[in-house]
Order: structure tokens, then C-alpha cells, then sequence
């Protein structure tokens, strides 16, 4: 066998060291390549997840949802009577409408979230929601039901300074079907304070309740 000159074997391992090169060079682009792949699958991923999270998200259309998904913290009511218009529309859905123990409960954080800090103090919320629940659970067994209800309004509300605390006097009233055709207006006169400027209740009680006609109560005739 004839002998391999000096200069053959350096061409030789060249040729071998570029080889090499190459291969290391094709090894590390496809890794490359790979993590291009593992991330855009991964982006995609994520993409498609908040995608469907969203499509899952729904919107509140019945007046139960509505209420529950009302964030008070940014549209709390600007004026007594306002904050009274929603006190109306809590207190309906909650002895109106069949709710499971988790709406009531959050029905019940909405209606609190209207409450002034001495209120609050004076209903311990489990106290509370024990009191309210046997009263929505009685005014069913009787078959009432609130038909309607309205708050004063304009020059009817008052405002007062008691205490360098500035208070607003005003009163709801409800349309209630009190059971089979008989019908009913009670009244709740109530006491809004201005705290941390935002109208809160402060106290309320019942005022009176009178007998009224279907039309009165619905608008309608018999």
C-alpha cells in the first residue's frame, strides 16, 4: 500500500473538521427551529385559550344577573334617590324570583354595599342574612308579591346637616299583590347619609300600608 503524504492527511481532517462543522451547524439550526415551532404552538395555544375563555364569559341579561354583576365600586348611584331605585330593584328580584343560596347571598352583598358603616356595624351579615331570609321565605308562603315601586324624587327628598353629617330624608313605596286579587301600597321612609361622597343608608322603617285597587297596583283594569 503506497504511503499517504503529509499533505493528503490535512486535506483529509479539513475535509472531516468541515463535515463536522456542518453537522453541528444543521443539529443546532433545526433545535432552533424546533423551539420556533415549540413556541408559536405554544402562542397559539394561549391565544386560543383566552379566546374561548371569553366566548365563555355571559353576558347578564336577566335582571337576577344583571344586579349580581353590577360593580358598585365604579358605578355606585350618584343621588339618594338613585341609591333608593336600586334598593327597589334588589328587594324585588330577592322576593320575587326563585334564587338558589349563592345569588341570594350575593343579592344580599349588593343590598349591604348600599348600607352606611353605622348600619353595617348594627347588621352583623350572618345576623342579617338569617333575618332576610326567613322574611323572603314568609312574604312566599303568603303568595305577595311586589308589582311595582317608585322613590321620591326632586323637592319630596330632604336634605339636613345632623351632627356636621349631611343627611337626605326620602320614601319608597311598593305596589303589592298581597295575595289573590287584593292589593296593597306599602311605604319605608329612610335616612341616607353622605359618606366618603357617596349616599348611604343610614336607618329605615315601615311607615304605613293602605289598600289599593289592581288598577292602581298594575295600571290595568280588571
Amino acid at each position: 500500500m503506497a504511503a499517504v503524504s503529509a499533505k493528503s492527511r490535512k486535506t483529509g481532517k479539513k475535509t472531516i473538521d468541515f463535515v463536522a462543522k456542518k453537522r453541528r451547524s444543521i443539529v443546532t439550526f433545526s433545535f432552533v427551529i424546533c423551539l420556533i415551532a415549540v413556541a408559536a404552538v405554544g402562542g397559539y395555544y394561549q391565544v386560543m385559550k383566552r379566546q374561548q375563555m371569553k366566548s365563555e364569559v355571559k353576558t347578564p341579561t336577566t335582571e337576577l344577573e344583571k344586579l349580581i354583576a353590577k360593580d358598585l365600586e365604579i358605578g355606585y348611584p350618584e343621588t339618594p334617590t338613585e341609591v333608593m331605585k336600586l334598593w327597589g330593584r334588589l328587594n324585588q328580584c330577592l322576593y320575587n324570583t326563585s334564587v338558589s343560596d349563592e345569588e341570594f347571598d350575593q343579592l344580599l352583598l349588593q343590598l349591604r354595599k348600599l348600607y352606611s358603616t353605622d348600619l353595617i356595624e348594627a347588621n352583623p351579615e350572618e345576623q342579617h342574612h338569617d333575618k332576610l331570609k326567613a322574611e323572603v321565605e314568609q312574604f312566599r308562603d303568603d303568595k305577595k308579591k311586589i308589582v311595582s315601586y317608585s322613590a321620591d324624587t326632586g323637592s319630596a327628598v330632604q336634605y339636613k346637616t345632623i351632627n356636621d353629617r349631611e343627611c337626605s330624608y326620602l320614601k319608597i313605596s311598593y305596589f303589592m299583590n298581597t295575595g289573590g286579587r287584593t292589593y296593597a301600597k306599602s311605604y319605608q321612609d329612610f335616612i341616607l347619609v353622605r359618606q366618603n361622597d357617596r349616599w348611604k343608608i343610614l336607618g329605615f322603617k315601615e311607615s304605613a300600608q293602605e289598600a289599593v285597587s289592581k288598577e292602581e297596583a298594575t295600571g290595568t283594569e280588571d
